[in-house]
Order: C-alpha cells, then structure tokens, then sequence
C-alpha cells in the first residue's frame, strides 16, 4: 500500500532549512533522512523498531527507553521530530516519558510530524516504511518487525501524552494519503506565531480546486480594497483566518509582504470538542497568536457566519487587537437559510481574482438572518467598500472591507 507523505514533503519544501537538526525515531532505512542531509541537516536516529525488538519482554519500559536512547549534549536543540507510525505503539505513559527525557533537547517551536491510524483493523506491528520518490512510501506489514500492542489513542488522550506540545496542523484524506493514515504537526511550547507562510512552493496544491464544482474565478471589489495597501507595501504584513491545507496560498503569499494563516476555525472547533463553551473556545484557539503583531489587514471570509453574535464580539475583539489603526478587516456573508457542515474555501489567484469551494448544507439554522444583524456584533469598525456576487452554489454573498478607526486599541 502506497502513502504520499504530505506533512514530510511540507517540511521539506516549505519548513525545513538548512542546519536544521531532527531527530529521526524510526529506522535509518527508510530514506527520508537522505533528502534532509542533502539540505546539510544534522539528522540524529533513535530507531524505535529496534528498541520494540529489543524489549519485547522488559519488566520496566521506561527504564528500557532510558537506556535506548543515546544521551546528547543540552546545546544540541532539535528543529523537528519524525515519528512515523510510532506513537500508535506507545502507551500514553511511555509516551509522556519519551518526551521528558527529550526535554533537554527541545525548543520553542520545535515541531513533532506523527502519523496516526484511525482504521477499524488493528495494525499488528509498526508499518515498514520504504521512499519510493517524492515523499510517496510503499508501506507493508513486514514480519522481521516485531508485533507490538496497538493503543488506539484518542485525540484527547494523546493530547494529554503530548504534555507541552499542541496541536499544531493537520492533513486529513488529501489525494495519495493512505484513509486510515492521518498526519498531524505538533508544536512544542511556544508562544510565538507559527502561522507565517514560508516562502517557497506549496505541498499541498490546491486539493479542494481540483472539481468542476467551484465555479469561475470572479474578482471580489471589496477584496481588493482591503488588500491594495499590503499589496502596495513590501513590508506589509497580512493575516489570513482561512485553513491552511488544502488551497493553494503560494499566490496570495507572494502578493503582499508577510503572510499568517491561522485556520482559526479549525481550532476553535478543536476546543469545543474538547468541551469548552463558545468564547471561551475562540480565546483558547486564538491565545497561540497573542505575540502575533499587528496586521495591514485581516481576511476573515465566512468566518463570523459560523458564531453566535456573543462569540462574534470576542472573536472581532481579539482579531481587532491585531490589525492596525487604520488596518482593514475583510468578511463574507452568504445569504443562506442553514449554515454548511464548514466554511467555504476561498483561494486567491495570481491574477487577484478568487476561487471559492462550497461545501453540503448542514442541518442547523444560520446564527445571522442579515449583514446588518452581524455587523452590530462587531464594533470599532468604518465601512470602505463593499461587493456582492453569486457563489457556485447559486447562493448570493455580500462582501465587505472594513477599516478599524484610528482610536481603537
């Protein structure tokens, strides 16, 4: 079975740069090491696989790990940890020690690539990875491994393992992907932004604008004017709340001076999930961003359709504190009886103009019957140029550029 490794092809392209040091767990025979010391790239391997070989029947696990890994000077900080499939194998005990004896190693920002299996058949071992070409692996259940418990973490529990690395990005079902092979980025304590793009190509090339279902490219007025300053400025710096897969962002990136994309959305969902209410939700999602400084322009799409007006005003509050006196707040409203299951994607194109990929309706009633009920949950604001269209789907859309008042903090 092949697996095109989206999350490893990212780091490489658009991450990963030259004296860059990671730490490979899995075996020195997989490959992937080789693209990275060609970037001279100090790679340090703690082959995992063997230490299941090895300790098969050891009373004490963590002792064992403590033994297996080989002890590094504290100078010596890692840029990225590759996990492959190994994380499914480690129970959360295990796990939470790994990364304690790590510790002295680690950094802020040091990112941390799993790959998690989310199929119904347990896999009985870990899974054999073999470089094919361009981050696409042939993958087998190869019995010179030896056979390890599978541990079926849950988002949550893995979360609580991980300790002081969060949730970073994700890559879910994209094309090539394995289906029961999700890829995750974890962060490790830090709290500056990581959401700037990095120059460079993009990885994951436009998968949700591949269909017939997104309709022409159209020129959005109210865009364009809440972009023209950055577009002007070389130096501009510009923040872009949309998700960061599954679009292709090279073309805005190279438009304005400094990009930041923090797929505001996806998070604040993660913790809901996690049960927290609402508000609270939106300022734990949005405290990873607190270093961030202050934006040109904010680009929210859809965004605020998808709050209630209470937690439209705490969203617009924190987004607010990050965009200029005198900075320009972008949004979309769709004229929709329900809301859809997501927000829609929008992709900007070299040309300036936009495309915009829908998704199914959900069953649940839109939080806003009109613009102007959504506007009044977001104070501050002085309207500069506004638009209005057709989405894909038919639907009518109004678009708004709103300019933040010079007195606002």
């Amino acid at each position: 079975m092949q697996h095109h490794s989206l999350g490893l092809a990212a780091l490489n392209q658009e991450i990963i740069q030259p004296g860059y040091r990671i730490l490979d767990l899995g075996p020195l025979a997989v490959g992937t090491t080789q693209a990275f010391l060609q970037m001279n790239c100090p790679c340090y391997i703690e082959d995992l696989v063997e230490f299941f070989s090895d300790n098969r029947d050891a009373p004490d696990l963590k002792a064992a790990l403590s033994q297996h890994l080989v002890p590094k000077p504290e100078k010596v900080k890692f840029d990225v940890i590759l996990c492959w499939d190994l994380l499914n194998f480690l129970s959360p005990e295990l796990i939470a020690h790994l990364l304690e004896l790590l510790r002295p190693n680690l950094k802020a920002g040091t990112l941390l690539h799993a790959m998690i299996y989310t199929g119904v058949q347990a896999p009985r071992r870990p899974a054999k990875f073999r470089l094919l070409k361009d981050f696409t692996y042939e993958t087998t259940d190869d019995t010179s491994y030896p056979e390890v418990p599978y541990q079926r973490h849950t988002t949550v529990i893995l979360m609580q393992s991980l300790g002081r690395f969060r949730l970073s990005d994700s890559l879910v079902k994209r094309r090539g992907m394995r289906k029961d092979l999700f890829e995750y980025f974890f962060e490790y304590d830090s709290g500056a932004p990581t959401a700037k793009v990095r120059s460079g190509s993009v990885s994951d090339v436009s998968t949700y604008f591949s269909s017939r279902d997104v309709g022409d490219a159209q020129t959005l007025q109210a865009l364009d004017a809440a972009l023209a300053p950055a577009r002007r400025s070389p130096v501009s710096r510009v923040i872009d709340c949309g998700p960061r897969s599954g679009r292709n962002i090279a073309a805005l990136q190279q438009q304005v001076g400094e990009l930041f994309v923090l797929d505001l959305h996806t998070a604040v969902q993660w913790y809901k999930r996690r049960g927290e209410d609402g508000c609270q939700a939106i300022r734990s999602a949005f405290a990873k961003f607190s270093d961030l400084e202050p934006a040109d322009a904010i680009l929210t799409w859809e965004l605020f359709s998808f709050y209630s007006s209470e937690e439209v005003r705490v969203l617009s509050e924190l987004l607010l504190a990050k965009l200029k006196p005198g900075g320009l707040l972008h949004m979309v409203f769709g004229k929709r009886t329900a809301l859809a299951r997501t927000p829609s994607v929008y992709e900007v194109q070299e040309d300036k103009r936009l495309l915009v990929k829908e998704f199914p309706a959900s069953q649940q009633a839109g939080f806003h019957s009109s613009l102007s009920e959504l506007i009044r949950a977001i104070p501050h604001l002085q309207l500069v140029a506004q638009g209005h269209g057709k989405l894909p789907s038919g639907a009518f859309f109004h678009e708004l550029a709103l300019k933040k008042n010079t007195g606002v903090h």
